[in-house]
């Protein structure tokens, strides 16, 4: 893949770069963060607006059908903002699951996605899963006329503002897990909003006997599994871009106070030590960089070495992030932790990336078995 980006894929990030400098501002930010849920319809809409939640939609849905590239284009200046939308819930992860699925209005939810009209969550997280997609404890009971939801799932990103949810199901008679849409104020189904450490809205959903159409399996068992995992490694790569940005921001911001920190009679900048760490910090963006262009080259090969580079990936810039954010706050000292200092926010969401989707040693183990057993039949989606 060639990672020399076109004059059109230049302009899409620079114009979110553009964007978030004029309209997402650190105050802006932080407003958005006191509200409860954390989130700004307006600038959802302009989001819409600007076809960035259209951009990995196909074209007969009334998307611009790109590719995962130009989705990390964008999410990497999110991440130097800190941006609170469900961009990669709704328009990344939910989107591709909709895309590959058998929905008999998926042409219509994906133009609603596209639109700024509809947001979606997805629910596969469950307690004592550990990580792991594949334990699914959720039932789908068939009924007359469709299906009966019972079960729990946790950690539910961006649930709070989400009009639907995409829940996977072991569906009653079948091997494999089902994908179903739900819509989030379905009778049955109970939430338990709140906050990450990074003010990520979240939520625990119990499924007490949700009534569905038949219509609302949208992916079948056959294909459940495989179609989650890929679109969840499509996601990660759009969070590590997301964490990329986040990290860059933190180095900019640590360069910039070191500069004008004095101590002893001259800048911070002069010491040798100070030197040493804002060099570390750079080859780590770096590496994260080039990590994340190598995940970007596989997410469309072979089950097995797609899962190889997205789990190297997510495992580099998680402990790349974790050493980022805590030298910047290093280097800042005492202030860099108060409520009202940048650096401190995206170290808090830096720790947040480490533990979702897979810890560094989830995603390590994951890397290892994927490299050393061969793909199984039928395991693309």
């Amino acid at each position: 893949m060639d990672f020399q980006l076109t004059d059109e894929q230049s302009l899409l990030q620079e114009g979110v770069s553009r964007y978030v400098a004029d309209h997402y501002g650190f105050d802006t930010r932080r407003a958005i963060a006191d509200r409860d849920p954390a989130f700004d319809e307006t600038q959802w809409r302009r989001f819409a607006e600007l076809g960035w939640l259209a951009l990995t939609i196909p074209e007969t849905a009334g998307g611009l059908g790109l590719t995962p590239l130009e989705s990390a284009l964008v999410t990497e200046p999110l991440g130097s903002a800190l941006v609170l939308e469900p961009y990669t819930a709704t328009a990344v992860l939910a989107a591709r699951i909709l895309a590959e699925s058998d929905a008999r209005e998926r042409d219509a939810h994906l133009g609603a996605i596209a639109e700024g009209r509809l947001r979606i969550a997805v629910a596969h997280a469950e307690p004592g899963a550990r990580y792991d997609i594949a334990r699914v404890t959720t039932r789908a009971a068939r009924r007359a006329n469709g299906y009966r939801l019972s079960g729990e799932k946790q950690l539910v990103l961006h649930a709070p503002t989400a009009q639907q949810l995409i829940v996977p199901a072991v569906l009653e008679g079948a091997p494999g897990c089902g994908l179903f849409l739900v819509a989030g104020d379905a009778p049955g189904v109970e939430r338990r909003d709140y906050r990450l450490l990074d003010a990520t809205p979240a939520a625990d959903v119990v499924l007490r006997g949700v009534a569905l159409d038949g219509a609302a399996l949208i992916v079948g068992p056959e294909r459940g599994a495989a179609v989650l995992e890929e679109a969840i490694d499509r996601l990660l790569l759009a969070e590590v871009a997301y964490a990329l940005g986040a990290m860059e921001r933190v180095l900019e911001i640590s360069a910039e106070y070191v500069k004008s920190r004095v101590q002893f009679g001259q800048p911070l900048f002069e010491f040798q030590a100070t030197q040493h760490r804002l060099a570390e910090m750079f080859i780590e963006v770096q590496e994260v960089r080039s990590i994340l262009y190598c995940g970007l080259a596989h997410i469309e090969a072979a089950p097995h070495e797609r899962r190889r580079m997205v789990s190297a990936a997510k495992a580099v810039a998680a402990q790349a992030g974790r050493l980022v954010g805590g030298l910047g706050i290093q280097l800042h000292g005492g202030i860099g932790m108060t409520e009202e200092y940048r650096v401190g926010h995206y170290f808090k969401h830096l720790v947040v990336f480490e533990k979702l989707y897979g810890d560094v040693d989830h995603h390590l183990a994951r890397l290892m078995n994927a490299g050393a057993t061969a793909p199984a039949a039928g395991d693309s989606p």
